[in-house]
This record gives C-alpha cells, structure tokens and sequence, in this order.
C-alpha cells in the first residue's frame, strides 16, 4: 500500500581528489616597459575557467595571473609593473565520479615567486594546490506517521536531520569609489596595487545571500605634479547579494567565495582631477542551504485485523554536530634578514591563510597552517626606494566537536579578519591578526526503516490459540509497545502495575 513519506535532499560526497602542480614560465618584458634591474614584488591569483567531468576523471582548467612591480635599469631606476597570465590544464583522477557529476574545486596558491634571466626576461614560477570534490544531491524518501484512521498500531522514532534547501552557485559583483585624501597628490600613474578581503559575513535574507566584508586597498602611484612615488591604503566596506529560493530564517548554510576578477583603476572626480580610484570586484559564491527538520519515521507497525508484511531498509540520514566560527589571535615579531634593504615606512601590508593539515581525533579536530604576510615599504636608501619582505608564521587550533566520530564530515574555511603591521625600528616589525577558521561538520548515520507495507489476511487459526489473557513480567529492555504486538494487542489498553503487565487479546 501507499504510505505517507517524507521527501528530504541531502548532498552526498562522493569522492575527492587533490594535486599540486608547478607551473614554470618565462615572460618577456614588452617593448614599451624598461629593462628590469631587480624584483621588488609578486603578486597572484588564479582564475578556474572550466571544469570538465568524466569517467573517473575531473579535468580543471584556468590560467595564474601575476603582477611584477620592479626597478627599471635606466638612469632614473624608476618603478614599473608587468602583468601576465600562466595557461594550465590538470588532470585529477576521482573514484566514482561520471560525466554530469557536480565538482567543486578550490585551488590556492601555495608559493609564487619571480627573477630575473637578464634585463628583458623574467622567471615566474607557482605552485598551486588544487582540490575537487564531488557531490551529489539525492532524494531521501521517509516513511512518517500514518492516518489515524488506518487503524494501525504504529512505532514512531522522532530525531532531527539535516536537508537541504538549496544549492547553487553564482558571480556576485561588487563596485566602489574611494577618493584620495586632501593630503595626497593627484595620480598621474597608477603603478601597483593590492586588495584583500577581512571582515567577511554571509548572512541569508528572505529571497537571498547577503554578502558584507572590508576591502582593504593599498595602492602605489607616481605623482601628477611631481612624479614622486606616494602609496595610499585605505580600507573600504563592500557588500552584494545573490539570489536563492524563499527561506524561513532558521536555515543552517556553508558558503565559500573565490575571487574572479578584481581591479582597481584610475578615475576622475566631479572637478575632473585623477583623484579617485575605482575597485571592481567580482567574487564566484557557492552556497549550500540546509533546514534541519525533525523527522517522524516509520519504524515498525501492525494492525488488531491483519497481517502487515513490513519491508525495511537502513536510511542514511544527515545529523548536524556543529556549525561554528574559530578565531586564533597570532603576534610576532620579525626580523628582516641581514642583506634587506631597513625599512624607513610602511606602504601596505597583505595576508594569505593556508590550511596544510586536519587531523581528526577523539573530541574534534585539530587544525594546522600557515598565515603568510606580505609588507611593501619605504627603504632608507635613495637608490633603492622600495623594497618587499614576506614571513610565514604557522598556527595551530583544535577544535571541539561534541559527538565527533572519525567518520564525521567536516567542510573547513579559513579567512583573515584583521591584520595589523606596526614598525618596531628599521630592521623589525610587528605582525598582529586574527583569523578566522569557519568549521560546518556534520554525521551521516543509517536508520532502520519501513519503506514499504502489504497487507494480508489475518491468521485467524494461530490468533485461537492464544489464551486470551496474559500476566508477564516485563524486562528491561522490553517496552509496551514491544509486549503489544507479541501478544496481539493495543498498547494503550494493557494494563500495567510496577514492571508486570496484563495483556488482553484483540481482535477488530
């Protein structure tokens, strides 16, 4: 027969894949740039332009786009910037993954540096770490509570389970003005720039995702009016929104954002003076919504008239552990090495987070990685007016989770939320932030439940020979509901006194 069900999607993992790749390139300084005389600094990002999925196979393909600021070998050793891009195409074997598969991939760049081959050719070399991970939406079909007009004596489990709402990706673009101070000249040459992301929050709306963060914007230019060098940082709040399906505010969600493009150019404000710079961001967001329902399921029935033949199956069912965000306040103090140019000022200050290790243990997890901070400052040397200087300071954090088990998934997300760089003297300096470790686990447990149910007649000549009373002692781990289908009768009618029961058979 026909039974009530409870329709729940959850998203299955289905495998995972990751590699790491190096990526070696030379790239010629076109002709309308000067002769390279030193590398100051290397920036990146890295652009995912497709993903192609197979049998047993995920290729990815995009390109690492770089951005070189250098000293010229001319007789003013002026500042320049060249930018590129590194074509790439990967290869990932994933188990159990088949064309039309749903991946999702994350890649992070591990190191990337530059140098000079002579004065006309540089040397640009990456690694990237990439990650794929499959996933699958299926439907779960849940047998629940049935009419009360069925006439059926009926054994519920209640417990709650994660399903998801919706699942979807989409570019979320974001725009703003920033307009230089009074104190600060007028841009003839936009040379070099940075921006990073701090402060994100994802909040869900009635109809959308709402995105909110702080760009943080240092920039290097050449003065209009004098042709000196000025740098400018500023800090700037940006906001976005990408549409989802009706929601109900009590929704558990996980997002992760990788930028796409970002750009920073020169403009000109209401006097038509190049005083104002313009960001342009666009941010690719995934999101999984879930809701999480408690679920009524049908575990064991039987009828006072009939026969009910119960087939059973173990139903995989999603149970949230924790949804939390971890913060590790990190303060150091570094030195630059003995041949660095001394540090007369600071210009602007960028951080990068990687995750290089999650170790499962008994309580939770314990999370281990590397914040790499990048500074560009004023040297004291006229020769040499800007120089770069990155360090590495690990972290480590263990995360509690209640009800952890070693087969518990668990989706990770680490993001800066504040960087400080402060200047101690002209050969150390100070590296205060806070990072943020975004951490969605949850346990994926298999129920015992009925999925189907025939109907037959009542074995009438077996039902005769029961007596028609029965007094039993009832056991521990036995319960009435339990003692009232042996004995073919209804729960709510068997009477008990302390742990002895007396049972009246039924027939309807």
């Amino acid at each position: 027969m026909e039974l009530n069900k409870h329709i729940c999607t959850q998203l299955e993992e289905n495998g995972k894949a990751f590699t790491q790749i190096t990526l070696d390139d030379d790239y010629i300084v076109r002709d309308n740039k000067p002769d390279a005389l030193r590398i100051i600094y290397t920036k990146g990002d890295v652009l995912l332009e497709d993903t192609k999925v197979g049998n047993q196979v995920v290729w990815v393909t995009g390109k690492l786009r770089f951005s070189t600021l250098y000293q010229s070998d001319d007789e003013n050793r002026r500042l320049e910037s060249i930018t590129g891009e590194i074509p790439f195409q990967e290869k990932l074997v994933m188990d159990d993954v088949e064309d039309g598969d749903e991946v999702s991939v994350n890649i992070q760049i591990e190191d990337l540096s530059s140098g000079i081959i002579n004065s006309r050719k540089l040397a640009v070399r990456a690694v990237l770490n990439i990650l794929a991970v499959s996933r699958e939406e299926e439907q779960v079909e849940i047998a629940c509570v049935m009419d009360e007009d069925l006439r059926w004596e009926q054994k519920v489990q209640k417990f709650p389970m994660m399903c998801l709402v919706d699942n979807r990706k989409d570019i979320v673009r974001m725009q703003k003005e920033l307009l230089l101070p009074n104190s600060r000249s007028n841009i003839g040459e936009l040379v070099f720039y940075q921006v990073d992301f701090r402060n994100e929050e994802v909040e869900l709306k009635e109809d959308s995702v709402q995105v909110q963060m702080d760009a943080v914007v240092w920039v290097l230019y050449r003065s209009e009016s004098t042709g000196e060098y000025e740098c400018f940082e500023t800090t700037v709040p940006l906001s976005g929104e990408m549409d989802c399906g009706l929601l109900l505010g009590d929704e558990i969600f996980w997002a992760r954002m990788m930028p796409l493009e970002i750009e920073v150019e020169p403009r000109s404000d209401y006097d038509g003076e190049s005083r104002m710079l313009g960001l342009d961001v666009a941010l690719s967001m995934e999101v999984q919504i879930y809701r999480e329902e408690e679920c009524q399921m049908l575990q064991d029935a039987y009828a006072l008239d009939k026969e009910l033949i119960l087939e059973r199956e173990n139903i995989p069912v999603h149970q949230l552990l924790v949804k939390n965000l971890s913060k590790i306040r990190l303060m150091e103090q570094l030195q630059l090495e003995p041949n660095q140019e001394r540090i007369l000022q600071i210009c602007g200050s960028s951080g990068a987070i990687t995750i290089d290790r999650v170790e499962k243990r008994e309580n939770g997890i314990q999370v281990e990685g590397v914040l790499n901070v990048h500074i560009l400052y004023n040297t004291t040397e006229d020769a040499m007016p800007f120089a770069h200087a990155m360090a590495q300071i690990p972290f480590e954090q263990f995360i509690e989770i209640e009800g952890f088990t070693e087969d518990a998934v668990v989706w990770l997300d680490g993001k800066m939320e504040q960087l400080q760089v402060n200047l101690l003297d002209n050969t150390e300096y100070e590296v205060k932030a806070v990072i943020q470790i975004g951490v969605l686990a949850f346990v994926k447990d298999y129920v015992s439940g009925v999925v189907d149910v025939e109907e037959e007649p009542l074995d009438i000549e077996a039902l005769q020979k029961q007596p028609g009373m029965i007094g039993c002692v009832r056991r521990e781990d036995e319960n009435l509901w339990d003692i009232a289908k042996k004995y073919h009768a209804s729960a709510e009618n068997i009477m008990e006194i302390g742990n002895k029961v007396l049972i009246v058979k039924q027939v309807q």
